[in-house]
């Protein structure tokens, strides 16, 4: 069978393209702002996040729960572990007082990039650019 990797050429995915690149852009400069917090990651806060609000789990758990690799969240957890940010107990896992700290520390930096970012754009310019996604991802939707 052969099957074409080529991107299809329509409005709706090239907008889904560029949205994939912005959210990309988007999550790099998270990322630059929360590493103050002691998050040296997006995975690292995501897994303080959920261990802070849903409890000790363990890696198989918070792995299925937030949709990632298990490996990644293994070795995040490990990394965690090693900067006193998780501890585990057998085969559950927790965050620290210090990973709690750490997570509203990154909230707080989280938000504050978020607000320079729709500064820089412009507030309209940001509601004109949620507005279209919505409308192409639902005319995606329509379609499949």
């Amino acid at each position: 069978m052969n099957i074409s990797m080529e991107a299809p050429r329509t409005p709706q995915h090239d907008l889904v393209a560029m949205t994939a690149a912005f959210r990309g852009a988007l999550m790099q400069r998270v990322e630059q702002g929360i590493q103050s917090s002691g998050l040296a990651s997006y995975y690292m806060y995501l897994v303080a996040k959920r261990l802070t609000f849903a409890g000790s789990q363990t890696a198989s758990a918070l792995s299925e729960q937030l949709r990632q690799n298990p490996r990644v969240i293994e070795d995040t957890l490990c990394q965690m572990s090693g900067q006193g940010l998780a501890t585990r107990e057998g085969d559950t896992w927790q965050v620290t007082d210090a990973g709690r700290t750490a997570l509203s520390s990154a909230n707080d930096t989280g938000t504050e990039v978020l607000n320079e970012i729709r500064e820089a754009i412009g507030a309209s310019a940001c509601d004109q650019l949620v507005a279209g996604m919505r409308g192409a991802l639902a005319a995606l939707h329509k379609a499949a």
